[in-house]
């Protein structure tokens, strides 16, 4: 889907084309374009946690990316953007201008009225754009 993403520093919200993400958002309200995956544990701190992702695929301004909401108890709790055309040694700085594009930092973690956001890396070396809104009890 071809769509301007924004990402409103004072709220949290996030704008995809004129789809608007917040902390509100139930998963039967997720446009056609997201594809709901099963629900499945993930571990979080040592725990495993029952949460449910939907994804979808964005090209904004030229630029690939992938956007997954993660639910917990049908509740949105996190999403991340990952930047799949971005080489493995360049991944780690596009998420990091991207989030100074949209926050005005791009580093490892800054707490908002609303949660916090930052860029992390998983188990594999991949780095991506977390944003963790206040219904994310663990991250806060």
């Amino acid at each position: 889907m071809e769509a301007s993403v924004t990402v409103d520093p004072k709220s949290g919200s996030i704008s995809v084309g004129k789809f608007l993400i917040t902390p509100r958002l139930k998963l039967s309200e997720l446009s056609k374009t997201f594809s709901i995956e099963p629900e499945r544990s993930v571990i979080v701190l040592g725990r495993p946690i029952p949460c449910q992702f939907a994804v979808t695929q964005i090209i904004d301004n030229g630029q690939p990316m992938r956007l997954a909401l993660r639910f917990e108890n049908k509740v949105l709790v996190s999403c991340f953007f990952t930047f799949p055309s971005a080489a493995p040694d360049d991944e780690a700085h596009i998420c990091s201008q991207w989030l100074t594009y949209q926050l005005g930092f791009g580093g490892g973690l800054a707490r908002f009225p609303w949660g916090s956001a930052g860029v992390a890396t998983d188990r594999s070396g991949n780095s991506y754009v977390f944003m963790h809104n206040k219904n994310n009890s663990w991250a806060h």
